[in-house]
């Protein structure tokens, strides 16, 4: 479920909720009846949103497949500023920041994340296209520590590094989550954020692990 907040206009209301009909109805389609039998027609048709529309909020199906795990990553990147304020271990600055994204989704976003995170785990196009977005919401957070850090030596190899173990923990965790059979219809947030910080909290060890 998207989150991304209307402007408090009429218009953005509405925006909200034609992007978000969008999403509802796209998600369980391409799980019942397949990712590529589902047309960018047919999703207008049935959400009752232009063609036009359609484009305007979306970059095309693969956009639209990943907007529920997408979302959580543009609401950390919005949030960044306040959250790089925080002192304490980056790792565990990121990861609390996370948890608390997750926590804030809207009512229902678990369903369609869970069949977001299983859509990219089926389908090479949708994979391949949320490797690309995780590369580029990646860049923007590594920025952003960049800039916090100040010039200090080895900011931009260090902020790499803590976002790759960052974002591998996040996908790991939302690996296990959606893994379960009926998890479309009993996973909670709380679960994927214990998995959030189970994962993060055991990358320092598992980076120790020495080969015999």
């Amino acid at each position: 479920m998207t989150t991304q907040a209307a402007t408090g206009t009429l218009r953005g209301r509405r925006i909200a909720r034609s992007r978000q009909r969008l999403v509802e109805v796209a998600l369980p389609a391409f799980a019942e009846r397949g990712y590529d039998a589902v047309t960018v027609d047919w999703l207008c048709d049935q959400a009752e949103v232009s063609k036009r529309s359609f484009f305007r909020y979306f970059d095309g199906k693969e956009d639209l497949a990943l907007t529920p795990l997408n979302d959580v990553w543009r609401t950390l990147i919005a949030d960044l500023d306040e959250v790089l304020e925080r002192s304490g271990p980056l790792l565990e600055v990121l990861g609390d920041a996370l948890v608390e994204v997750v926590e804030r989704m809207p009512p229902g976003w678990e369903r369609l994340a869970v069949l977001s995170a299983r859509l990219s785990g089926t389908s090479p196009v949708v994979d391949a296209a949320g490797m690309l977005v995780c590369e580029r919401f990646t860049q923007q957070v590594v920025d952003a520590i960049v800039a916090r850090l100040a010039g200090a030596s080895g900011a931009d190899l260090s902020a790499r590094v803590v976002c790759a173990v960052a974002v591998a923990g996040h996908r790991a965790a939302v690996d296990t989550w959606r893994s379960a059979p009926d998890a479309e219809e009993t996973a909670t947030r709380a679960e994927l954020c214990a998995l959030i910080r189970t994962s993060l909290a055991v990358a320092p060890e598992a980076l120790e692990i020495r080969l015999p």
